[in-house]
């Protein structure tokens, strides 16, 4: 009997504890807070929503070590994934790094003076200091052969209009090689006739003539303050002429025309001229300079 009791109370012992552990997982179920894959041995609880990473929900439950490796894994794929995302997306039209650069970078060493044509009346023609001057800075810059010139036609008491100057231009063209062409052009059509517009329509012929014989680039510079009381009518000329003609070479896409105001360069340095319109030494070497910075700026002639 004493046998039989011995067995029954451990029967019903055994009992007993299955009860509580089947009443404990109902507990836990009904918790609110649970782990994917059930508790953790060590009593923390991790969340499905912490351990998702981009690869899917981690799966803790081999405990505390095993989960926080899981976890740490997930972290991982997230972190790597993130990384393939924006490499991605550099890749595909997001942060573009080293695909572009300056698309039109000016290398040096490539003119020959005889593309370069220089045209215009004694502003230039005089001394044709400032031709010198800009052959002068090309040569120190690489940009032209030490023993070559460019083709200065410019002649003095020429006009636009008349067909003196654009004649100049045919025959610096006459061996096909012009690309570029510096110039001046007006002073003499105010001067002479008083007839800015007539410089005007001739400029314009001009400009379709160098198109068609594929001229790149123009440097357009234009005449400074005359100085003197007896300039006043061709100072008037003049500033009617300017920005009309200024519109005309901002205007132009073949050839690109660069256009260079000289009254800053000149204003204040009435040593730039003896005569209030002709350049001096000085005056013909701030000139230059300040075309040939043009130049430079805009890859003319380089």
């Amino acid at each position: 009997m004493r046998s039989i009791r011995s067995y029954v109370a451990t029967k019903l012992s055994v009992l007993g504890l299955l009860s509580i552990g089947i009443w404990a997982c109902g507990e836990a179920d009904d918790g609110g807070t649970s782990s994917t894959g059930g508790g953790a041995p060590d009593g923390t609880t991790t969340s499905s929503a912490e351990a998702t990473g981009t690869g899917g929900t981690a799966t803790s439950g081999a405990g505390g070590a095993a989960a926080g490796s899981t976890s740490s894994s997930s972290s991982s794929s997230s972190s790597s994934s993130a990384s393939t995302a924006e490499a991605s997306s550099s890749a595909s039209g997001g942060e573009t790094v080293g695909t572009g650069g300056d698309p039109a970078e000016c290398v040096k060493g490539q003119t020959k003076g005889n593309q370069v044509a220089v045209i215009g009346e004694s502003f230039i023609a005089a001394t044709h200091g400032i031709t010198q001057q800009i052959e002068k800075q090309a040569k120190a810059n690489g940009s032209l052969p030490q023993n070559d010139r460019y083709i200065d036609n410019s002649v003095s008491g020429t006009t636009l209009a008349n067909d003196q100057i654009p004649s100049q231009y045919r025959k610096a063209a006459e061996n096909g090689m012009i690309k570029y062409v510096l110039m001046d052009g007006g002073g003499n059509d105010c001067l002479l006739r008083g007839d800015g517009d007539g410089a005007l329509a001739a400029a314009k012929s001009l400009f379709e003539t160098m198109e068609k014989d594929n001229v790149e680039k123009v440097v357009y510079f234009f005449y400074p303050d005359p100085i003197g009381n007896n300039f006043s009518s061709l100072k008037s000329c003049l500033d009617t002429l300017r920005p009309k003609m200024k519109e005309l070479c901002d205007g132009l896409t073949s050839p690109k025309c660069y256009w260079l105001d000289l009254r800053p360069t000149w204003n204040g340095h009435n040593d730039y001229t003896q005569d209030g319109i002709h350049p001096t030494s000085a005056g013909s070497i701030a000139t230059g300079d300040a075309v040939w910075e043009v130049m430079k700026e805009n890859c003319v002639a380089q």
